[in-house]
């Protein structure tokens, strides 16, 4: 990785002194609610697994403001603060109360207001706040790939792009991840992700540590999970969690040798934990194009964009 910029430490003390906590696997209950009332989906990086996952690259502090949870994240790799879309049942004044909380808060501690990870749907619920102006911040590597569950069940696709070629032709073992599977996943990693990268590859937090912070709180997160053995070998995993009737696939690594492997683990996932569940979120492609290309052809999909709100003044 990059050289992380730490959380000022008497910035840290007054974010708490304020009244902002951070965030553990055990408050995911806490949280729940206010996910429930939300009106539209939400991007992979606001799920919790993902806050806790990335949290040594990403710090996340929440702090309950009216009717919204608010969480605040230190960004170690950009040396910044930023905010996610309040979590909660949108409405407009409401979230303009919550917001000029907030806008208080930072004035305080001197940060500017940053909102990473919005969507379409909310921008209408921040434009209407009296007086605030916005300044919209676009990257196109940052979309989300949402799915119908079914879709993975029906799913064909060209031969080698599905569960089907995996079932045939490779001979397999297929289980729901363990608490003890972490230093075998951590060796895997190492061997098919850190043995060909540099770390400065992963800018925007270490997957090593993503496994360690999840994998021994899985069940706390509402989490689940797949390991693949083919041959005896270990030949991918795959993380995940779901919220009510909204699924997230966040964390996976395959050996690029057993083709159709990926989507005969979404295939899995969809029969074992995602029952009553409509829509699943694979994450996004990091502008990586044989990711895109790969998530674009899986299934029907939504591609959604997300996109940073920065307030300039009034």
């Amino acid at each position: 990785m990059d050289r992380l910029f730490f959380f000022p430490e008497e910035k840290k003390e007054k974010l708490v002194e304020m009244g902002y906590r951070p965030i553990q696997p055990s408050d995911i209950a806490n949280f729940a609610p206010y996910y429930h009332g939300m009106q539209g989906g939400w991007s992979s990086p606001m799920s919790f697994m993902a806050m806790i996952a990335w949290g040594n690259a990403l710090t996340f502090y929440y702090k309950i403001i009216g009717e919204y949870a608010v969480f605040v994240g230190w960004d170690a790799t950009d040396d910044r603060m930023t905010v996610l879309p309040f979590v909660g049942a949108y409405d407009r004044n409401k979230v303009a109360e919550t917001f000029q909380a907030l806008k208080k808060d930072f004035a305080v501690l001197r940060f500017r207001i940053i909102i990473t990870d919005m969507q379409e749907w909310m921008r209408p619920y921040y434009d209407s706040i009296p007086g605030a102006k916005w300044e919209q911040w676009k990257n196109d590597d940052l979309n989300d790939y949402f799915y119908r569950v079914e879709s993975f069940l029906s799913f064909r696709g060209k031969s080698g792009q599905n569960g089907r070629f995996f079932r045939k032709n490779y001979s397999f073992e297929v289980r729901e991840l363990r608490e003890d599977d972490l230093k075998e996943i951590e060796d895997f990693i190492r061997e098919i992700w850190c043995g060909n990268k540099d770390c400065e590859t992963c800018n925007y937090g270490c997957n090593l540590d993503c496994v360690r912070n999840i994998i021994p709180v899985l069940t706390k997160l509402h989490g689940f999970g797949l390991l693949v053995r083919v041959d005896g070998r270990i030949a991918g995993y795959c993380i995940g969690s779901r919220v009510g009737r909204r699924a997230l696939i966040q964390f996976q690594n395959t050996r690029p040798e057993y083709k159709g492997l990926g989507v005969f683990m979404y295939e899995e996932c969809s029969r074992r934990f995602l029952k009553g569940c409509k829509w699943v979120c694979l994450g996004e492609d990091m502008g990586i194009p044989g990711i895109r290309t790969y998530k674009s052809r899986l299934a029907p999909h939504e591609w959604v964009p997300r996109f940073e709100y920065r307030y300039v003044g009034r």
